[in-house]
């Protein structure tokens, strides 16, 4: 049965390629997207990697979210085995573009991984010979563990989680998806329940190990190489001479900007000098945004003209990189993405500043995450303008108080960081087992 679906997924590869070059050819023509990386991703092309003097360790990341979770862990890599070359692959353009920004003054080299056909994979092995695969949470493909397998390089998956409908999917498939993952020498879990997870796939418990969620560890150094910053953004003092509150809403998706501009005319009632700093996902929406904003009487200031936001009700973060600093600001924040069924984003981005954070009810990409909030004090869930609003209103209230809850919050986070030290102390005592 394994043979057959091996034979039927690289029939159908091999059957895609065509299609996949007129997509990317198509693409880099109309948009430019896929110019620079289309021929590595077909396989015509292969990264020239540096000649070095230990064969190195191969850490790939799908995406954005991916590659900056492996950050922490790459640096406790360096800590422990200095002279280790590393390199890096990413899936994405955009995982490309934040690895270029992000990772490159981290590791040897970055390139982008080729799609999952064997002849590509067994060139791209061969020619790496990588002493280390290590696979940050998702981007599982066939072809490439089986090259791996046969070169003797033990794989490991990292920051690994399953959620409820995922795994169920996979057990349908049990048989296949059993050999998949006992190609991995060993699987470190976000948590005990991800852990009994693929144990229950086939996967041999004494390669399973609950290491805890490297995002609490990239929060954690994000927030101190933020500390001291000075934002020049900050809000400062309302007409009157007082601080202005503020709160964030952060990584925001169509449907729900709507309400939240409703639920800040509802918190300047009672706090008329209170600040909004709407952070959209995408930053291309930030002129339609504007004009929702004008449209309820809440003239906006926006970041990408430099406009001063002392005095504007709401301020549009249409820039890249400066969410995650500007939640400091916050007395309180909304996560988006989770009010309308997109998965959400990362609270802890929020909460490693001890800020309340409240979301929708579809934050179900980061429900391990929700749950350890929701158990600690430190959110709520909220649905619809009203509840964001009254959320907000009792944060205003409660930040007035010092005996209030944001340093709690705040060591909460800090206390579940540690998953890149405790995962690279296995790695670098080789302690993963071959396949």
């Amino acid at each position: 049965m394994e043979t057959l679906l091996h034979l039927a997924y690289n029939a159908v590869l091999t059957a895609a390629w065509p299609a996949l070059w007129l997509y990317y050819r198509l693409s880099a023509a109309v948009s430019g997207k896929y110019e620079e990386t289309y021929r590595r991703r077909l396989g015509l092309e292969f990264p020239r990697l540096k000649d070095f003097p230990l064969r190195p360790v191969w850490i790939h990341a799908l995406s954005v979210g991916e590659a900056l979770s492996a950050i922490p862990l790459i640096l406790e890599l360096k800590d422990r085995l200095p002279t280790q070359p590393i390199v890096f692959s990413t899936a994405t353009e955009k995982g490309l573009q934040i690895a270029r920004n992000r990772v490159a003054a981290l590791v040897d080299d970055i390139f982008v991984l080729p799609h999952d056909l064997g002849w590509t994979m067994r060139r791209l092995v061969r020619g790496l010979r990588p002493s280390l695969f290590v696979l940050v949470e998702t981007d599982i493909w066939p072809n490439l563990l089986r090259e791996l397998r046969k070169a003797q390089t033990p794989a490991v998956l990292v920051n690994a989680r399953l959620s409820p409908r995922s795994h169920g999917r996979l057990r349908r498939l049990a048989p296949f998806v059993a050999a998949l993952f006992r190609h991995f020498s060993a699987i470190f879990t976000q948590s005990r329940l991800d852990a009994e997870r693929y144990r229950s796939l086939g996967v041999p418990p004494r390669r399973v190990h609950a290491a805890g969620n490297l995002k609490f560890d990239l929060v954690v150094m994000q927030a101190e190489g933020y500390a001291g910053e000075d934002l020049d953004l900050f809000p400062g003092e309302g007409k009157d001479g007082r601080k202005r509150p503020v709160w964030i809403a952060g990584s925001t998706h169509p449907g729900e900007e709507s309400l939240l501009v409703e639920a800040h005319g509802a918190v300047r009632a009672r706090y008329p000098h209170a600040l909004l700093i709407l952070a959209p996902r995408h930053i291309e929406r930030a002129p339609r945004i504007a004009s929702l904003c004008a449209r309820a009487g809440l003239e906006p200031a926006l970041r990408s003209r430099r406009d001063p936001p002392d005095s504007a009700p709401v301020l549009i973060l249409d820039t890249l990189g400066e969410l995650a600093r500007c939640y400091a600001l916050a007395d309180a924040a909304f996560i988006g993405g989770s009010l309308v069924p997109t998965g959400g984003h990362n609270p802890l981005e929020a909460s490693v500043h001890g800020v309340p954070c409240c979301w929708g009810p579809h934050l179900f990409n980061f429900r391990e995450v929700e749950a350890f909030l929701l158990q600690a004090g430190c959110g709520r869930v909220v649905r619809k303008a009203a509840d964001v609003a009254a959320f907000v209103l009792d944060a205003f209230d409660r930040g007035k108080d010092p005996s209030a809850a944001r340093p709690r919050c705040r060591q909460a986070v800090r206390n579940h960081a540690g998953a890149a030290r405790r995962i690279a102390r296995l790695l670098a005592h080789g302690l993963t087992q071959r396949p």
